[in-house]
């Protein structure tokens, strides 16, 4: 049987993978479960895998990642070879997998999976979808989890669903009934939260406050810390995007659809823009630059160095 698995949630896609490859083979190995990148690897040697048994072996799946051609046609000729190559062998199993929303179902190769083969379709998760796939997956498990806890939990893993997986099991792992408590105790907020309430704190003038969000992340490890200054840079152009659209007569509305942004996101940076000035914003930003520079030369400790700034902002 041949199958089609597509899709932007790649943890899903790994899931029904394995599941697949257990159900075909029972045993697997890298013998009878080939893997090859459509974008790394010759037609011809993809067309002979599709036909070819490992010695000592009566059955083998092999697995097409990166099969572009079922996402937008591809090279006609790379399509046409592997349409004709494909056929419905009992003793070799062909597996396309595509990382994409949609896939183009006019092909005949897609038609003949859809016929006789299986496609799986992974949709991105919808905000609303969010909290009743919490509840499941720990009932799934054995575990349960309570309505306040699922909506922290959603908040806290951002709608990354391999996060969220990791997470899930690392609570379940300490006990089987999750609540609120469970979830603020072991799951860390993502990141960009605390850089947005660092800037947040910086542009009120309450730099004590940033100084106390960045020790607490210290706690969490230099995972936490690396990324912190480009992205508090980041918030600082972003803030500054805001003020430029504003001037230029944008409203909210305008300028979060401009930038692609969250209008809450936006209203605050407002209110940050107008409490200091563009050319200090951008002093800001340079400050963070030279800061950059410094740490990854060594010149200054990263700890010492950023907690100087925060100390010093705005000046």
């Amino acid at each position: 049987m041949n199958y089609i698995l597509y899709g932007e949630q790649s943890p899903q896609i790994k899931t029904r993978l394995k599941k697949i490859l257990k159900d075909r083979l029972g045993d697997v190995d890298e013998f009878n479960a080939v893997k090859v990148d459509y974008e790394e690897t010759d037609i011809n040697e993809i067309i002979d895998e599709m036909s070819i048994l490992p010695l000592g072996y009566d059955r083998k799946v092999l697995i097409i990642d990166n099969a572009h051609f079922i996402e937008n046609g591809g090279n006609k000729d790379d399509l046409k070879k592997i349409t004709n190559a494909l056929h419905d062998d009992e003793a070799i199993d062909v597996i396309f997998i595509s990382h994409v929303e949609n896939i183009l179902k006019s092909i005949d190769l897609v038609k003949e999976i859809e016929a006789n083969g299986q496609i799986f379709q992974f949709m991105n998760i919808t905000k609303a979808d969010w909290p009743k796939v919490v509840k499941k997956y720990f009932v799934d498990h054995g575990a349960s989890i309570d309505n306040d806890a699922v909506e922290e939990m959603v908040v806290r893993c951002d709608g990354d669903l391999q996060r969220f997986i990791n997470e899930a099991n690392k609570l379940m792992l300490y006990k089987d009934h999750i609540t609120l408590v469970d979830v603020t105790l072991m799951v860390a907020k993502p990141i960009e939260d605390d850089v947005f309430q660092i800037s947040n704190a910086l542009f009120r003038g309450d730099n004590a406050a940033a100084i106390d969000i960045y020790r607490d992340l210290q706690k969490l490890g230099s995972r936490a810390t690396d990324t912190l200054l480009p992205m508090l840079g980041n918030q600082f152009r972003f803030i500054s995007q805001v003020g430029f659209l504003y001037e230029k007569g944008l409203d909210v509305s305008e300028i979060a659809q401009e930038l692609k942004a969250n209008e809450y996101r936006v209203k605050i940076s407002l209110g940050n823009y107008r409490k200091l000035s563009r050319a200090r914003i951008a002093r800001a930003l340079d400050t963070l630059y030279n800061l950059d520079v410094k740490i990854k030369s060594g010149q200054i400790d990263r700890f010492y160095g950023f907690e100087l700034f925060l100390i010093n902002f705005p000046n």
